[in-house]
């Protein structure tokens, strides 16, 4: 598989470009699972890029083994998000408009967490002890799981 995103950057260098995205809400025991990134020293749920020869859900689920350990096979579509609020600048210039394809999947079991590189750290959090900063482009989706709005929101 290829990376399409250091392909492209190869090529375009910073100037803004579209991408297609996972994030992912793990849910356990009324917790959500953030990652505290490396890239951008925030927290956000788990995800990345959908590669040129994937599917979402594959993405999805390779992206989430990859920064966590947790192997899934149950997936629900929790929104999608796109606009200015999916905006991101990266420290070294690079600037990327995302439509994040977000799901969402509840644990029974606690799981052990894997990180990768692009984590500073994993772990869950109760809704009224949420970690900061949050990332910008996720808190749209980490807010609606904490209102419990499951209705699909498409923006």
């Amino acid at each position: 598989m290829s990376n399409y995103i250091k392909d492209i950057r190869a090529i375009v260098g910073n100037t803004p470009i579209r991408s297609v995205s996972t994030g992912i809400i793990v849910e356990y025991d009324n917790q959500i699972l953030l990652q505290h990134r490396s890239d951008t020293n925030d927290y956000g749920t788990p995800g990345g890029n959908v590669e040129l020869d994937e599917k979402v859900i594959e993405a999805a689920r390779r992206e989430l083994f990859e920064e966590t350990g947790i192997q899934v096979k149950n997936l629900e579509l929790f929104g999608i998000y796109s606009g200015e609020s999916q905006i991101t600048i990266y420290p070294n210039g690079d600037i990327t408009y995302y439509v994040v394809i977000v799901l969402y999947t509840k644990l029974s079991e606690k799981p052990i967490l894997i990180k990768d590189e692009e984590s500073h750290g994993l772990d869950f959090y109760g809704k009224n002890q949420l970690p900061k900063p949050l990332k910008p482009t996720d808190i749209a989706w980490i807010d609606a799981w904490v209102k419990g709005n499951f209705d699909i929101k498409v923006d």
